[in-house]
């Protein structure tokens, strides 16, 4: 026959074994998808279908600044600022992160918060030639042509040949945000 103590002590690892495998289920849960969400009023259905993308976005920066410009821009500003400073006030927060908001506050037409956000992105050492001259298109746009040319000139100098350098900065002073 068994022993007590096994029997206990095989009771608890059944126990322990079922509440982990049942934590990691919870953790892994993924929205359910109807379509009578589309049925919905618009603010219903966004809400169901951002809420969703939210518990598949997990722990991953990018989408969810994605999921946040879509609340931000989308007219509930307060949700979408929560998730960006959800992010941004992790320790992995990245440079990417930073420029991810800040074109979002492009978009939204605040441009000193956008500002505030390149310049986390864009540190006065940064290599990324790229961003600065995104940054530096805005800047333009933003009807500040020193800040552009600081800017444009710090990319150019690091990488003169840059197709994309030429034409971002080109349309920029033809109106055209960078791309």
């Amino acid at each position: 026959m068994m022993s007590t103590r096994f029997v206990a002590a095989f009771g608890v690892a059944c126990f322990t074994i079922g509440a982990l495998v049942q934590a990691g289920v919870a953790q892994g849960k993924k929205p359910v998808f109807s379509p009578d969400i589309f049925k919905k009023e618009p603010m219903a259905a966004g809400t169901e279908l951002l809420d969703g993308a939210l518990q598949l976005a997990e722990n991953g920066s990018w989408e969810r600044i994605a999921v946040g410009r879509a609340w931000y821009l989308g007219g509930d500003k307060a949700r979408g600022q929560r998730i960006f400073d959800e992010v941004t006030s992790s320790k992995k927060v990245e440079r990417s992160d930073w420029m991810r908001v800040a074109r979002v506050y492009v978009e939204a037409n605040e441009w000193e918060r956008a500002q505030q956000a390149f310049d986390k992105a864009l540190p006065a050492g940064t290599r990324d030639d790229t961003g600065l001259v995104e940054y530096g298109g805005y800047a333009l746009l933003h009807h500040d042509p020193a800040k552009a040319e600081e800017l444009f000139n710090r990319a150019f100098l690091k990488n003169k040949d840059e197709f994309w350098h030429w034409v971002n900065a080109g349309g920029a002073y033809l109106g055209v945000a960078p791309q």
